[in-house]
């Protein structure tokens, strides 16, 4: 059974809430999930944070440029229809954590609803993706087959892996990457965007060939609070490369370690 961000209070936003002590957690971190991903990449990350967060892994509505019901073309579109449907549960202390896409609509939501007087983000959290002011590092079509995208991901590093131990994962992950890197390539960054009043933590990988520490670093021009930065050992999917040291950064930056 798969869930949508409506059943935010539970904590079963996706099925993959596996902490059996939510409703105690201190803060509730809502997950975003990198392009060609799922709700299921966070599956496990109540356990290795403990009590001190909530994990919510969010549904994203379904994306594509094609004329697809109920699905959003845009990047623009995603942000306000995630906006409009995890308003209900924000009014709560709570932060964010996106990787490489899910960075990218973590942010939005942050400025959504910065511009609309609501409360925003203790923490932003922010894996494996340049500031939002930069160009995008991928183009929209990454190769006509299936094995061209599949040779990007293993390129990236984590995820080449698991398909190639699951191939029957192949189609479905390719198609969903297609779909959303081409929404990914309709963002722009709005000039009279602010600095986010939210501290800002930005991870990225040694080896990621789509961000370097300079692209990482300009992030910093994105918030008016406190800012960090922080390197970690491995590629674009570095949470897979050294789980402890991840988890462990995590939970400092969170301030539930």
């Amino acid at each position: 059974m798969v869930h949508t961000v409506r059943s935010v209070p539970v904590g079963t936003a996706t099925g993959t809430a596996d902490d059996p002590r939510a409703g105690t957690a201190r803060l509730r971190l809502f997950c975003f999930h990198h392009a060609g991903g799922s709700p299921w990449s966070f599956a496990g990350w109540g356990r290795r944070l403990g009590l001190g967060a909530e994990v919510v892994p969010v549904t994203l509505p379904p994306r594509s440029v094609t004329e697809v019901p109920g699905a959003v073309s845009t990047m623009d579109a995603l942000v306000r229809e995630v906006t409009r449907q995890l308003t209900p549960f924000l009014a709560e202390r709570y932060a964010f954590y996106g990787h490489s896409m899910g960075a990218l609509v973590a942010y939005g939501v942050a400025q959504r609803q910065a511009a609309e007087g609501r409360r925003v983000p203790d923490r932003l959290v922010v894996g494996a993706h340049r500031a939002p002011h930069l160009p995008p590092a991928l183009p929209p079509n990454v190769g006509p087959s299936d094995r061209a995208v599949l040779e990007l991901l293993l390129g990236l590093g984590g995820a080449g892996r698991l398909l190639r131990e699951n191939p029957r994962r192949i189609r479905a992950v390719t198609t969903r990457l297609r779909e959303d890197l081409r929404v990914c390539a309709t963002y722009r960054h709005p000039a009279g965007h602010r600095p986010l009043p939210s501290p800002i933590h930005v991870l990225f990988g040694t080896h990621d060939p789509l961000v370097s520490a300079e692209d990482a670093a300009a992030w910093r021009a994105h918030t008016s609070a406190r800012f960090t930065l922080r390197a970690l050992p491995g590629g674009h999917f570095f949470p897979q490369d050294d789980k402890e040291l991840f988890f462990a950064e995590l939970s400092r930056v969170l301030g539930t370690a």
